[in-house]
């Protein structure tokens, strides 16, 4: 399962979900990071759409985020991409540990 958690410094939960300046992609399978840059940060309208859009073709399955705006909630959803609650500021690590249940 991938998770995906917003940053704007590649270390700690950023403050927004759309908006941030990447997201690390988590692959619990195989339990590597990767930094995506998130290229809809700067768009007009749509970014949390966007993004949406974008995890779910990157096969994310949960994010990890302080909050995630109506419309990129429903995006998500409709994505079938999950949402749980994590706060800004934390480091990621810390972040999935709170989420993901660890390995038997």
């Amino acid at each position: 399962m991938k998770y995906a958690i917003p940053t704007d410094d590649g270390k700690t939960v950023g403050k927004v979900f759309g908006r941030a300046k990447s997201f690390a992609l988590y692959d619990h399978g195989d339990g590597s990071y990767t930094i995506l840059p998130n290229e809809g940060a700067d768009s007009e309208h749509g970014a949390g759409t966007g993004a949406a859009a974008f995890l779910a073709e990157k096969g994310g399955r949960t994010v990890i985020a302080p909050e995630v705006g109506p419309k990129a909630a429903s995006a998500l959803a409709s994505a079938g991409i999950a949402v749980a609650a994590a706060p800004a500021g934390i480091e990621i690590g810390e972040a999935m540990a709170r989420i993901v249940a660890p390995s038997a």
